[in-house]
């Protein structure tokens, strides 16, 4: 038998397989959907994976009753070779975070209350600091299978204030509109690992600026709109689905945020678990701004940057775009004594700072010739 013909049995193989694979997923999700409590509570919650015959299931599912749906709906489909069934449940989920809270309540003499949605916690009571409600967040984060933590726990002697941001986890690759039409595709995520929540978005597309519109319209030349990496607040998402999200801001507004630098950012360690639905490569950390002085004091070649124009805020809103741009073009323009006043607020003209000058220049020549 000739190399090539192995090659090609092996290649139709792997093609059977994959294929068999493809049918077995569809089949396991229209049996799944088929079951009306499954798609009424879990269905959308559920990842389904197939790999030589061998279903994986991840994501998170409210109780071992829906767990026992699940089971008996696969067991309905033949080819199936095996189940990995890594499904959380949230009664288990709930138990095992309100465990550990229960040593932060015997420390600091409080009460939690704990729930899960899918994965999601919530956390209610009442206790005598900012730094304690900190710290529930934190411990309740720390379970690995936990997707994130919706802190509603209340310090005695505040008003009453509840968590208004929504839990969002955008979909990596999905495309996200913004208010002019214009779309970009999310590339990865930065997530708060205190309470594993997204915070920002790593947006890629054709962005245009105020000042290239103007220019354009200008030079009657047509624009070039180069691609960007911009790091946007999930604070901007107004509308998110499986598919799609929408913001709240117009693709010019972009010029307000921060390019990506991957110095600003970090991938979590190797041992730390990922929240459902995100992989390796989804997610990242913000670096704090001591860790990128260090950076630079290891490797000096590191090009200089401004620690306090972190990727978390927005440019100063009251500056435009045009404004900074025409400071930047007339950067290296010396400032005459007068303009520095007038921008200064003083009320000095040319003449009197002409004349202050002269004047010290006769004192100056009377002491030389007093020998002074």
């Amino acid at each position: 038998m000739f190399p090539e013909q192995i090659i090609s049995r092996e290649n139709n193989t792997y093609d059977e397989t994959a294929k068999g694979d493809m049918t077995l997923t569809n089949e396991v999700n229209h049996a799944l959907w088929k079951d009306d409590v499954l798609r009424a509570l879990e269905y959308p919650e559920i990842d389904v994976r197939v790999k030589s015959g061998i279903v994986y299931l991840s994501g998170h599912i409210v109780s071992t009753t829906s767990r026992s749906r699940v089971e008996k709906a696969l067991r309905a489909i033949p080819g199936i070779l095996g189940i990995r069934n890594n499904l959380v449940l949230d009664d288990k989920l709930t138990l095992e975070v309100a465990t550990s809270l229960g040593k932060l309540e015997h420390l600091y003499g409080c009460k939690f209350f704990t729930g899960a949605s899918h994965g999601v916690i919530s956390l209610n009571g009442m206790v005598s600091s900012e730094d304690v409600k900190r710290l529930a967040e934190k411990c309740a984060a720390d379970n690995p299978n936990v997707r994130g933590v919706i802190n509603n726990v209340q310090v005695s002697g505040t008003e009453p204030t509840l968590q208004e941001q929504p839990f969002l986890q955008p979909v990596i690759g999905e495309p996200i509109y913004f208010l002019d039409g214009v779309v970009g595709a999310i590339k990865q995520v930065v997530l708060n690992p205190d309470n594993r929540r997204v915070i920002q978005m790593i947006i890629q597309g054709q962005f245009s600026s105020q000042q290239q519109n103007l220019s354009a319209q200008t030079d009657g030349q047509p624009q070039q709109i180069l691609e960007r990496t911009v790091v946007i607040p999930v604070n901007l998402i107004r509308y998110l689905t499986k598919s799609s999200g929408f913001l709240t801001i117009h693709s010019m507004e972009t010029t307000q945020y921060q390019d990506f630098n991957p110095l600003y950012f970090t991938s979590p360690q190797p041992d730390w678990t990922l929240p459902y639905p995100y992989r390796l490569g989804d997610v990242l950390f913000n670096v704090e701004a001591e860790e990128i002085e260090n950076q630079k004091m290891i490797d000096p070649d590191i090009v200089q940057i401004n620690t306090s124009a972190q990727p978390t805020s927005a440019k100063a809103p009251e500056m435009s775009v045009d404004i900074i741009a025409s400071w930047e073009d007339d950067g290296g323009q010396i400032i005459q004594p007068a303009e520095a006043g007038a921008i200064l607020g003083f009320g000095i003209s040319t003449k009197e700072i002409q004349g202050d000058i002269q004047q010290k220049k006769d004192i100056s020549l009377v002491n030389d010739s007093l020998g002074g």
